[in-house]
């Protein structure tokens, strides 16, 4: 509330704490610039068939922020699924041979091993790289809403991807990733780390 500029929130979790603010000090949806967010998806979820683990957390929360009139943008499963850390990314990232970049080379081979997947993907980073570059990905407007009622759906993100309910979209939705662009961008902010 004391910032004298429009914020950008990055939520990369559950949407609790934006949710009660929201509700609490309804003037705080003045201030927000936009909201890009990690969570969702407009395909299949990761935790039920229907539901993402960021939003099924906190379903009711959610709901208060992709009804609050703030912009929105998603970056949900069906685009981070497709920032896959392959070997030769990982390889690339290893040249540079920082702190960042050994922190990230132990992470992607911890997860490697661990999910058992030759290339896990890295969801979190796609909400800055957006801001940085939007150009690395494609996003695209649609209608969407929290199913807060079925016991089967709850907590999914339906979001309207042909328009058919005829709704002013609420959400710029991730659909594509410019792969190689994403990760040049990735690289190059961990390179930054030498002049540390």
């Amino acid at each position: 509330m004391n910032s004298d500029e429009k914020i950008t929130l990055v939520p990369i979790g559950p949407l609790t704490n934006i949710g009660m603010a929201m509700r609490f000090e309804p003037k705080i949806i003045e201030k927000i610039n936009r909201i890009v967010l990690m969570g969702g998806s407009y395909q299949l979820g990761n935790t039920t068939p229907a539901a993402e683990f960021n939003i099924l957390a906190d379903p009711e929360a959610a709901h208060i922020v992709f009804t609050s009139g703030v912009k929105l943008v998603m970056m949900g499963l069906d685009l981070t699924r497709q920032t896959l850390a392959t070997k030769e990314v990982v390889d690339n990232i290893r040249t540079l041979n920082n702190k960042a970049s050994r922190v990230f080379v132990e992470s992607m081979e911890f997860f490697t091993s661990a999910q058992k997947k030759n290339a896990p993907p890295v969801h979190d980073p796609t909400t800055i790289a957006y801001i940085i570059d939007p150009e690395c990905i494609e996003v695209k407007p649609m209608f969407c809403e929290i199913e807060l009622w079925s016991e089967k759906s709850y907590g999914r993100t339906i979001c309207d991807y042909f328009g058919i309910l005829k709704k002013e979209p609420n959400v710029d939705v991730g659909v594509r990733l410019d792969f190689d662009r994403f990760w040049n961008l990735v690289y190059e902010n961990f390179k930054l780390y030498d002049n540390l």
